[in-house]
């Protein structure tokens, strides 16, 4: 079956396309308490050990999303695992692409996004009621490598050397705010996910693309935060993040850095087109275009701002 979806506040179309999976039984608003989504990375045996293992725990829905260059794997695997879904994007696509549409097809409330290279070690049953109810759009897990080493993947924001940096450190507390998912992991509630408009599809950086995500959700009131009742071990290399400033970094400044909150709403000021044009690589004329475009972004959404972004740092370690 063919689909297309309009997942983004831009209006990107990603074609995917859908293999497999058990009927949607459509009396039922949510069939399943839990959607599994994981992203496909690696070798085709890994990918059907980890399917041989999530189906033996019956935690809920399994849906498998692929992009279109591992078609030869998804066929296969869709044939020998019938009770699994398999999305097969079509087009070229980021990550965050793939999480939009993947929790977008999700039939649960609830969806834990992970890959196919790591394996879900922790995950207590009572965990997922209580996420559901707290209002926490993501509940990140904590990571370990094969060896069973826990790593620095949770986040905080500090100044460094008077510009906007972030701080990696082992989790240690229960509860700790996070700024965003580590490698998009995360436990992730479907509804509030879908109401800020998911991970931005014109950041092709997952670096910037998470950065962002998480920003706007800090900005916009959301909670994400982290658990160590839940955990994920990486069966090779976690991925090491590339944070070279590119097109990327300069959305991330716009759509949120230079947003300021007055009369209880963002706005992106005209005085900031000045700043932007002179630190910009594009040109004055292109510059000023996508100053516009995004201040039409920001004006479109200006009554889910409810933080300022100069407060990031200072209010960061209050609930």
């Amino acid at each position: 079956m063919n689909t297309t979806r309009t997942i983004s506040e831009t209006g990107s179309r990603i074609p995917y396309t859908v293999l497999g999976g058990p009927r949607w039984d459509r009396v039922r608003r949510h069939p399943f308490p839990l959607t599994l989504l994981v992203l496909g990375r690696g070798d085709r045996l890994f990918k059907s050990e980890m399917l041989k293992d999530l189906l033996a725990r019956s935690l809920g829905e399994i849906l498998w999303i692929e992009e279109s260059e591992s078609s030869t794997d998804v066929e296969p695997l869709a044939r020998d695992f019938p009770q699994v879904r398999f999305l097969l994007v079509t087009d070229r696509s980021t990550a965050g692409d793939r999480v939009n549409i993947g929790i977008d097809e999700a039939r649960a409330p609830m969806v834990m996004v992970t890959w196919s290279d790591t394996r879900l070690v922790e995950f207590p049953s009572a965990l997922l009621g209580s996420m559901e109810k707290s209002g926490v759009l993501c509940s990140v897990p904590v990571a370990r490598t094969a060896r069973n080493e826990p790593i620095p993947t949770w986040q905080a924001p500090l100044w460094k050397k008077r510009r906007f940096s972030i701080a990696y450190h082992v989790p240690r507390v229960e509860g700790e705010r996070i700024l965003f998912p580590f490698d998009y992991c995360g436990l992730y509630n479907r509804l509030k996910f879908a109401q800020t408009g998911g991970y931005d599809p014109g950041i092709v950086n997952p670096y910037w693309q998470k950065l962002d995500f998480g920003l706007r959700c800090f900005l916009w009131g959301e909670r994400l935060l982290g658990t160590i009742r839940m955990s994920l071990t990486y069966t090779g290399s976690p991925p090491e993040e590339d944070t070279t400033p590119n097109e990327g970094y300069k959305k991330v400044w716009l759509k949120n850095m230079a947003v300021r909150t007055r009369r209880e709403m963002g706005v992106l000021p005209v005085w900031r087109a000045l700043d932007y044009m002179l630190h910009s690589d594009t040109g004055p004329l292109y510059a000023v275009k996508e100053f516009r475009i995004v201040r039409r972004w920001v004006r479109t959404h200006r009554f889910r701002f409810r933080r300022d972004p100069r407060d990031l740092i200072a209010g960061w370690e209050r609930p």
